[in-house]
């Protein structure tokens, strides 16, 4: 069962600094800093759909249209920190009822989070979202995401700006892996 994810709170703090990819570039001055930063942006929203994790602390709301059938359900938008809450909207009801944390367990040990119901409640069957997930996700600093994730920020954001047209540069009948896709490899959603 697929949950759909919708930013509730953005992120305070960039995994990358401006000065570190512009010591990547070997800039010097600062004249290009607004164009870096909008680079820098567009790499880490690259990385994070590619790999479909959130790297810097962030809060989302997930949804889900029925009750999973076997009281459990996967969080792949990690790392998890913590469930703030989960709501249902019952069968007829107008207004979403609460469910006590009691009632669910996160285990959050791996970078897909799994959440499990241990009471099974009765959601509406006739609406969609009928389930809302409240969590934040993401590493807590900076310094907790690794250093594999934000090496290829630096990496895709200097293509980026050295490239900006993102002409092809590898010619032939494959298709080549980029540096940046490998280390990323180890962080990406599996789907079976």
């Amino acid at each position: 069962m697929d949950l759909r994810y919708k930013l509730k709170t953005a992120p305070a703090f960039n995994p990358v600094l401006l000065s570190e990819v512009r010591d990547n570039l070997r800039i010097l001055g600062t004249d290009n800093d607004t164009l870096l930063q909008d680079i820098i942006y567009a790499a880490i929203d690259d990385a994070q759909t590619y790999t479909g994790r959130q790297f810097a602390r962030a809060t989302y709301t997930a949804y889900l249209d029925a009750y999973p059938g076997n009281d459990e359900l996967e969080i792949t938008l990690g790392p998890v920190d913590a469930i703030t809450t989960v709501k249902y909207y019952a069968q007829g009801a107008a207004m979403l009822t609460t469910v006590t944390n009691t009632k669910y367990q996160l285990d959050n040990s791996e970078l897909t989070a799994r959440l499990r119901f241990l009471e099974s409640f009765s959601a509406d069957s006739d609406k969609m979202n009928v389930i809302e997930i409240e969590f934040t996700t993401g590493w807590a600093t900076a310094p907790e995401i690794p250093a594999n994730i934000k090496d290829v920020i630096i990496l895709l954001a200097s293509e980026r700006f050295l490239n900006p047209g993102n002409q092809m540069l590898n010619f032939g009948a494959s298709q080549r892996t980029t540096k940046a896709q490998l280390l990323l490899n180890k962080y990406k959603v599996q789907r079976f």
